[in-house]
Order: structure tokens, then C-alpha cells, then sequence
């Protein structure tokens, strides 16, 4: 099986033999290359080196919304592809849904809550990622849980050199047999590991992009925190009127872009709030799971209903806190061994003021 650029470039060479959540996973795996300068990216391999598997360190979001965005940010794309809309959210009026509810409660905890400030934020990124594997050469139907480790020391000046190091461990989960567990042992083997981690700098976080090109239209960056209004109205407005790819609605579109945002962990207190008000009157907005888990920190797991395709990617918030705990994907379908209902990825957020960088 190629590898991410592989799957790229057959992309762009418009070859089709490739199945859709194996084109998602390496997609929206380099969409987040690009758009979160401060996530991991381990194991960077060269093409066709690792046959009969794909890793997915990125999840592989909704593929009915995702697959134009991601095409979008991967291709070069002509001007036409991209569209700017109106105000196109509608905000229902009729009783504050247990989803609304939840994130007011936590937009107001977050607005009280004290921004604690040192020389640089500590950003603390655990994710679990699911890898697939084929057993007959041609059906993705076995995977993996990958657990990866990411810190990131930011410096108050975004625009200074951000420093992160990053490793991966063994396997937690093997979904299927032979082919599932061999390819999880060759990403492990292929990966940096905790006794000797990826160390890198960059001047404000540009990590390398490789052949991929600058930051998606429309992504929201620390580089925008000063600019974004404190109005949820106005950030909505503002999310909406960004050029995008055809084929998102405008409820998909605000949630995946705040989502993104979130990720980094460098939202401040009371934007955080403004983000929190802004996804409570998104329409369709719900609580999937009142007490969610996530690295050992419990929360309150909310997403859009109905967004289609095979997966659900969710938030997860601490009403009480205001703290944003990370995120999840949720594969709604069986594929092969791997059961509807697995998380296929999961993103635990832990944030905290640091005197220094290593």
C-alpha cells in the first residue's frame, strides 16, 4: 500500500483505484500538517516503502464533508473551486438544547477563569490513531490504535521559535489478525519512541510543510487570535464568509474550523467563551456522551447530528472548568474487523503555562 504522499499523488495524477477512507485518512492527515504547525507528525516515510497498510495519525473526518476540503488543500486548485458564502447558519428559536446548555455553562466558566501567562505555553497533545491494514492486498479491513505523544513549547510572541518533540508507542489496540498486528509493528518500529523523540524548532510554528503548500483558506491560526471577534455572531459570520471547498454546509463548516482551532490549546479564556457561545447555536448541535473519557479526564462529548458519511467527530468540554479536554472521532460503520462505534481517533489537550523551552 503507498504511503500518504503516494496516496497524493495519485490524487493529483486523478487515479482512482484507491478506497475513499484510505484517501481521507492521508488527506486530512496532510490538511493537518499544514493547518496545526503545532501537532505531531511522526514516522515521515518515502514512498512505497511499506506495503499493505496506511496510517491515519490523522482522523479521517466526516467523508462526506471532508473529501472536497481536503482535495482542496492537497491540490493545486483552481480559483473556482473555492467559494465565498453569506450568513447561512440559521438560528433556531425554541428551548436551549442539553448541547447549548453545556457550552454556555462552559463558555461562562471559561470567561472567569484566570489566563495564567509565562514566557511560553506548554501544549500537551496525546492522540490514539487509527491505522489501516489489508489482509488480501486490496480491502482495508483490519487496523490498529496508535497512540502518539506530541509536546509543543509556544512562546507568548507567537511569532517566535516554537520548540516541540514527539514519539509514539506500541499498539494499545489491534482490530483483526496477522496483517493488523505485523503493520503495527513496523510503524513502531519506523517511529521516534520516548527515549528518543522528533525534536524540531520553527519560527512561529511553520513546522515543514513538505510539497504541500501554505495553510488551507479559511484555518484559523494562533497568528489570527488578536484579529478574531469576541462576538460569537461575528466569528460566525466571519467563518462563513472564508473561502472554502463546495459541499459543506454552513454548520459543518463553523463546527470543523472552531474544532481545528480548539486543537491548538493557545485559545485564550475568554475567546475560548466566544467559541463555546459560537458552536451553541450552530442547528443540529448534541450531546453525544454526557460522560466522555479522554486520558483520564472526564467530560462532556458534543457534535453535530446527522452529518453523514462514516464518521462523527466530536469535542469533548468540562462544563464545570470551562477547559476544552481534546476531541474524537467515531466511526459510525463497520469496516472489516473494525467494529461501528471504535474511536479512531482521539486527542487529549492538556495546556500549561512553562518558564522556558528545552
Amino acid at each position: 500500500m503507498p504511503d500518504e504522499l503516494t496516496v497524493l499523488r495519485a490524487v493529483r495524477s486523478e487515479v482512482d483505484d484507491l478506497p475513499p477512507a484510505v484517501v481521507d485518512a492521508a488527506l486530512h492527515r496532510a490538511r493537518q500538517r499544514i493547518a496545526q504547525p503545532g501537532t505531531r507528525q511522526p514516522g515521515t516515510r518515502q514512498p512505497g516503502t511499506e506495503p499493505g497498510r496506511v496510517r491515519n495519525t490523522r482522523p479521517a473526518r466526516s467523508a462526506r464533508r471532508y473529501r472536497p476540503v481536503l482535495i482542496a488543500a492537497a491540490v493545486l486548485v483552481t480559483a473556482g473551486a473555492l467559494v465565498g458564502t453569506g450568513v447561512g447558519v440559521t438560528h433556531l428559536p425554541g428551548p436551549e438544547s442539553a448541547a447549548a446548555a453545556t457550552l454556555h455553562d462552559a463558555a461562562r466558566a471559561a470567561t472567569s477563569a484566570p489566563d495564567t501567562t509565562q514566557a511560553f505555553t506548554r501544549v500537551t497533545v496525546r492522540e490514539l490513531a487509527l491505522g489501516y491494514a489489508t489482509s488480501d492486498g486490496e480491502h482495508y479491513d483490519e487496523g490498529y490504535l496508535f497512540p502518539t505523544t506530541t509536546i509543543t513549547w509556544v512562546p507568548r510572541d507567537v511569532s517566535g521559535t516554537w520548540t516541540r518533540q514527539s514519539w509514539s508507542e506500541h499498539a494499545t489496540t489491534i482490530y483483526g489478525g496477522r496483517a493488523a498486528r505485523a503493520a503495527a509493528q513496523q510503524d513502531y518500529a519506523a517511529s521516534a519512541h520516548r527515549d528518543d523523540p522528533v525534536r524540531e524548532r520553527a519560527a512561529g510554528g511553520a513546522f515543514g510543510n513538505g510539497e504541500l503548500g501554505g495553510t488551507p483558506a479559511g484555518t484559523l491560526t494562533p497568528a489570527d487570535i488578536a484579529d478574531l471577534p469576541r462576538d460569537p455572531d461575528a466569528l460566525v459570520r466571519r467563518i462563513e464568509a472564508a473561502p472554502r471547498a463546495k459541499g459543506a454546509t454552513d454548520a459543518e463548516q463553523v463546527f470543523d474550523t472552531l474544532a481545528d482551532f480548539l486543537r491548538t490549546g493557545l485559545v485564550p479564556n475568554e475567546l475560548r467563551a466566544t467559541v463555546y457561545d459560537a458552536l451553541a447555536g450552530l442547528p443540529g448541535i448534541v450531546v453525544t456522551d454526557d460522560q466522555a473519557s479522554l486520558d483520564g479526564r472526564h467530560g462532556t462529548a458534543i457534535g453535530l447530528d446527522d452529518r453523514g458519511g462514516s464518521d462523527r467527530r466530536e469535542v469533548i468540554v468540562d462544563r464545570t472548568s470551562g477547559d476544552y479536554l481534546g476531541e474524537r472521532t467515531l466511526q459510525t460503520d463497520r469496516v472489516g474487523a473494525v467494529p461501528a462505534g471504535t474511536v479512531i481517533d482521539s486527542a487529549s489537550v492538556d495546556v500549561a503555562p512553562a518558564p522556558s523551552a528545552p
